[in-house]
């Protein structure tokens, strides 16, 4: 029976709707984590491919570029999150990001608490899938201090480029967008400064 003491400690928590909090008792079980990056890509993975308009298909964990070349071998594989593909084209690449940013926070010092490291790589990311020009694209959770896009952020060395920064609701389980014709062309959504479409309204849970 003692094989199946943490199974059962487990079994009785879930059951009785307790909550696995720190603190004394006589039951003991072992932690229960998640990685919450791998929940959040997952949950907007799921839910952002619903919110695509007409023949636009989501891909997950796209994989087929590298970084560097060396001796006939590549190196370095670079796996965005998601893409955004109209037939055998590449139109958008995504990443999810579970991170929390400050929207009031937009200076030089503190720059709304984003990563330099995300954008790197986001930077090579357009470059090898979009060759150098269209969108790319962060989503991190949407908060009471992060509820609007950012304004796009255009890179001096790739004109063509341009990179969003945009909350993704998990209550309501969608992306809000930019006023990006582009976006917009791709996406059903509520945008910066307009209320969500009747047709996304109409769309199954």
């Amino acid at each position: 029976m003692g094989y199946y003491e943490s199974a059962l400690d487990w079994a009785k928590l879930i059951l009785q709707g307790l909550s696995p909090i720190s603190g004394a008792g006589k039951h003991h079980a072992p932690s229960l984590l998640f990685p919450m990056e791998a929940v959040f890509e997952a949950y907007v993975e799921k839910h952002l491919a619903r919110q695509l308009r007409g023949d636009f298909v989501l891909k997950a964990q796209a994989s087929s570029q590298h970084l560097v070349a060396h001796e006939d071998q590549r190196w370095f594989r670079l796996k965005p999150d998601l893409l955004v593909k109209h037939g055998q084209s590449t139109r958008l690449v995504l990443d999810t990001k579970w991170k929390l940013l400050d929207a009031a926070k937009n200076n030089g010092r503190e720059k709304y608490q984003l990563s330099q490291a995300d954008f790197y790589q986001l930077y090579a990311y357009g470059h090898h899938y979009l060759d150098g020009t269209g969108d790319i694209v962060l989503i991190y959770p949407r908060t009471d201090a992060f509820t609007d896009p950012l304004p796009v952020f255009d890179f001096p060395k790739a004109v063509g480029m341009r990179l969003w920064v945009l909350p993704f609701c998990l209550r309501e389980r969608r992306l809000k967008l930019p006023t990006s014709p582009l976006l917009q062309s791709m996406f059903v959504g509520e945008t910066s400064n307009a209320t969500q479409v009747e047709a996304f309204n109409a769309m199954p849970a």
